[in-house]
């Protein structure tokens, strides 16, 4: 049975835990298959890894369907997909990694850590790029760098969808969300 979940929030711990809870509770309602519809602008790196690895993990096909927008560490949720569609008019957004910082002060180790680790983050985003779509000739970390748009064409063309289809939920037999 094909259940569907409806991720349409920012990445971050609370919203990729919600993520884990969803698609486990389908797997205990009897899913043979995900469907992810993923729409979201991105946010927290290690909770966009997260969410990668869990879902590369669930013992069932996983398939991750952009319905308008997957943005920055939201393309590394959605290349967890072993099927990746995309609607006509959807869009994918790779630009430059960052992080937001809440603190006053912090010494030169602290911050040459977080530069490794930032560095660290963009390597592990590339990976996943040439590892899914098993297109080591392109140029993924120009293409971060340089904050490319692609549409769905662009990106089936890159290999980072699948099909191009409109999202449905005719085959669904259950649906769950992702609040935020």
């Amino acid at each position: 049975m094909l259940h569907t979940v409806h991720f349409l929030c920012p990445v971050n711990a609370s919203t990729i835990s919600h993520l884990q809870g969803v698609c486990l509770d389908a797997l205990r309602n009897g899913a043979s298959s995900i469907q992810i519809h993923l729409s979201s602008g991105g946010g927290d790196l290690i909770s966009g890894f997260t969410a990668y690895h869990f879902l590369k993990s669930l013992p069932v096909p996983v398939i991750t369907h952009n319905i308008s927008n997957v943005e920055s560490v939201a393309n590394v949720i959605y290349m967890a997909g072993s099927e990746r569609r995309a609607n006509p008019g959807s869009r994918f957004i790779l630009h430059p990694l960052s992080w937001g910082f809440g603190v006053a002060a912090a010494d030169h180790s602290r911050v040459a850590e977080w530069a490794k680790s930032l560095d660290n983050d963009f390597e592990r985003f590339v990976e996943v790029l040439n590892s899914e779509t098993q297109r080591n000739d392109i140029d993924w970390g120009g293409m971060i760098n340089a904050a490319t748009i692609l549409d769905a064409e662009s990106a089936a063309a890159r290999g980072m969808v699948t099909s191009i289809a409109s999202a449905t939920l005719a085959d669904s037999t259950l649906n769950w969300w992702v609040t935020c």
